[in-house]
C-alpha cells in the first residue's frame, strides 16, 4: 500500500518525456520538409526561362550604332535629310582589333583605344574609311542634318530626346516615328563588362524601315538654287511655287541656321529660326495687283487716269516715287511705272469693299496649316469699316498702312494670275512613303481651289507684268533666257535707322520656260535702307536658274 503513491509521479515523468521526445522528431522532421521543399522550388525557379534570360541578359552588352527616323523626301523623292553618312566601327577589344583601328585612324584615338583595350569593354568609332577586318563591323550610318542643310525652315529639328521640335519633323513625327530604325551590336561580356574573346556577337540592322517616310513638294535643286541666292539679301525671304496647283518648290529665309548648332541660332540678334517666308509684312506697290483685278471685275479696266505725281486725299498729299508725273496712264502702264495716283484714284472708283473681296479670294488675310505646329502668318487685311476712311483706303490701293502679307501668299496670288483666275492653296506635303518606296499621295481638307477672277482679267493682268519685266520697273530683274513677269514693291515700315526710314524690297512675278511650265518667285529684302538692287539681281537668279534646269530636263 506504501508503494502506489511513489510509481505514480515517476510514470507521469516518463510519459512526458516521451511526448517532448516525439514532439522533437515531429519538429526536426517539418523542418527537414520545408528545406526540401525550398531546395525543390529554387532548382525549379533556375530552369525557368525568366531565369534564364534575366541570367543571360547579366552576360549580355550592347553597343548601340544609329537611329535613325523616318526620312523627308523632296517631290523627286531624292532625300532632303540622311543624305551624308559616315563610316561606325563596332569592336571588341582585342590586340588584333584595336592595331586594326590604330592604323586606320593614323593613331588618332590612340587614348582611347588603349583604355578599350585595358577595361575590355566593347566601344564603337567614327572612321573617315572602312576597315576589313573579321573582328571589326563597320556600319555606313546616315548623317540626318548637314552643316549646309537645305530647307532648315521647312525641315526643322529634333528635340534632346529625338522627337521632331520644329518643322516637319514636328508636323510629320507620327509618321517618322513609324519609319524608325536602328543598328545595334551584342557582345557576351563577364561579370566586369569585358567582352569574352571569342564570343559570338548579334548585329541588328533595321536601318532600311527608315527609307520610308514623308515627301514634300519642294523640289531639291530649285531649293539649292533660292538658299544660294537668298545670301546676297542679307535679311529677308524668297519663295518658289509651281502652278497650277501652287506647290511649294522652295523657301529660303535668310539669316539661316544649322540645325547641328542651335545653340548660336538662338542668340542671334537677327533671329535666323523665324521663317520669314511665312512671316508678314507690308508689301508695297506688289499689292496694286489686287486693286488692278478688282478694277478689271468691275468691267472699269479701261479707265485712264491723270498722274501729276501726287494726290491730295483727306488733306493729306500721297506722292509716286520721287514725285514723278506720269501723265494719262491705263492700267497697263501704270503696272509697268508702278503708279500710286493711278490706284489711289482706282480705289476710290471701286470702293474699299471690292479691293477687300479680292484680297480674300486670293488667300490674303488667312493663315494655313500644314500639320502640327507648322503654320504661315495670315498678314492684315483692314476692315470695311477701317476702309471707309479715305486715307485709309488710299494706303490700302497700293499696298501700305495696316496691310500686311506673306511672301507665299504674293506667290499664291501670281500662280491665280498664271492659272487663268483660280487660287489655289499653297501645297508643301506631296505624302506619305514607304520603305519600297512607294508614294501615297496626301490629301487634306484645307486644300482650296476657287476662281478668284475671270480668265480674261488674268490674261490681261499677265500681259501686263510681261510688259512691266520688258519696259517698266521690273527690266534690271528681267531674266535673260526666257519669259518672266515682274511686280516691284518698296513698302515702308515707319522704323528709323538714324535720320533713314527702314523699306521693305519686294520682286514679285513668274517665269516661263519652253516647256511651258510656269513657276511663280517672289523675293523680300527685308528693313533696309537701301537694296532694291539685291532683290533684284536675287530675282534674275532664280529666275535664269530655274528656267536653265528647265532647259536640262528638256534636253
Amino acid at each position: 500500500c506504501r508503494m502506489k503513491p511513489r510509481l505514480r509521479p515517476i510514470l507521469k515523468t516518463e510519459r512526458e518525456a516521451v511526448f517532448v521526445k516525439k514532439k522533437a522528431v515531429l519538429l526536426l522532421g517539418a523542418l527537414f520538409l520545408l528545406l526540401g521543399a525550398a531546395c525543390v522550388s529554387l532548382g525549379r525557379v533556375s530552369q525557368g526561362e525568366e531565369y534564364v534570360a534575366a541570367a543571360g541578359a547579366q552576360s549580355l552588352y550592347r553597343l548601340d550604332i544609329a537611329q535613325a527616323r523616318g526620312t523627308i523626301y523632296d517631290c523627286n523623292l531624292q532625300p532632303l535629310v540622311g543624305g551624308e553618312t559616315q563610316y561606325v566601327a563596332a569592336v571588341a577589344p582585342t590586340i588584333q582589333s584595336i592595331g586594326a583601328l590604330e592604323k586606320a585612324t593614323d593613331g588618332a584615338y590612340r587614348d582611347r583605344l588603349a583604355l578599350a583595350l585595358e577595361n575590355g569593354k566593347p566601344l564603337q568609332l567614327v572612321l573617315e574609311s572602312p576597315v576589313d577586318d573579321p573582328r571589326i563591323d563597320v556600319f555606313q550610318v546616315p548623317q540626318r542634318y548637314t552643316e549646309n542643310q537645305l530647307a532648315p525652315h521647312i525641315i526643322g529639328y529634333l528635340d534632346s530626346l529625338g522627337g521632331g521640335a520644329a518643322g516637319i519633323e514636328l508636323a510629320m513625327d507620327d509618321v517618322l516615328r513609324q519609319y524608325e530604325g536602328e543598328i545595334s551590336v551584342t557582345y557576351q561580356v563577364d561579370a566586369l563588362g569585358r567582352a569574352i574573346a571569342g564570343g559570338e556577337r548579334q548585329v541588328v540592322d533595321t536601318l532600311e524601315d527608315s527609307q520610308g517616310g514623308v515627301a514634300l513638294t519642294l523640289d531639291s535643286e530649285i531649293q539649292a538654287l533660292a538658299q544660294e541666292a537668298a545670301q546676297g539679301l542679307g535679311k529677308g525671304a524668297v519663295v518658289v511655287t509651281q502652278a497650277p496647283d501652287c506647290q511649294i518648290r522652295a523657301v529660303a529665309s535668310v539669316p539661316d541656321f544649322s540645325p547641328l548648332d542651335l545653340g548660336s541660332a538662338t542668340e542671334s540678334q537677327d533671329a535666323p529660326l523665324v521663317n520669314r517666308g511665312f512671316s508678314a509684312y507690308a508689301p508695297g506697290s506688289v499689292f496694286k495687283l489686287v486693286t488692278a483685278a478688282a478694277l478689271l471685275e468691275a468691267d472699269l479696266g479701261d479707265t485712264t487716269f491723270h498722274c501729276q505725281g501726287y494726290v491730295d486725299v483727306g488733306g493729306l498729299r500721297f506722292h509716286c516715287v520721287n514725285s514723278t508725273s506720269h501723265g494719262e496712264l491705263d492700267l497697263t502702264g501704270a503696272l509697268e511705272k508702278s503708279c500710286n495716283c493711278y490706284f489711289i484714284n482706282a480705289a476710290r472708283a471701286l470702293g474699299g469693299q471690292e479691293i477687300l473681296t479680292m484680297a480674300y479670294n486670293l488667300g490674303f488675310g488667312t493663315a494655313q496649316e500644314f500639320g502640327r505646329g507648322l503654320w504661315t502668318s495670315s498678314g492684315d487685311l483692314p476692315s470695311l469699316s477701317d476702309l471707309e476712311n479715305v486715307r485709309a483706303l488710299a494706303n490700302f490701293s497700293f499696298g501700305q498702312g495696316d496691310l500686311t502679307v506673306t511672301p507665299l501668299q504674293l506667290c499664291a496670288m501670281m500662280n491665280a494670275i498664271c492659272s487663268g483666275g483660280v487660287y489655289a492653296s499653297p501645297k508643301l506635303i506631296e505624302g506619305v512613303v514607304n520603305t519600297q518606296g512607294e508614294l501615297s499621295p496626301a490629301s487634306s481638307q484645307e486644300d482650296v481651289s476657287r476662281k478668284a477672277m475671270s480668265a480674261s482679267t488674268s490674261q490681261i493682268l499677265k500681259a501686263a507684268l510681261v510688259s512691266a519685266a520688258q519696259e517698266g520697273t521690273g527690266q534690271v530683274a528681267a531674266p535673260s533666257n526666257g519669259t518672266a513677269g515682274i511686280k516691284t514693291g518698296t513698302a515702308q515700315t515707319g522704323v528709323f535707322q538714324g535720320e533713314e526710314e527702314l523699306l521693305h524690297f519686294w520682286y514679285s512675278g513668274f517665269v516661263q520656260g519652253k516647256d511651258g511650265v510656269c513657276y511663280c518667285i517672289t523675293v523680300l529684302k527685308e528693313s533696309a535702307v537701301s537694296g532694291q538692287e539685291d532683290a533684284a539681281q536675287v530675282f534674275q537668279e532664280v529666275a535664269q536658274g530655274i528656267l536653265a534646269l528647265g532647259d536640262e530636263k528638256g534636253n
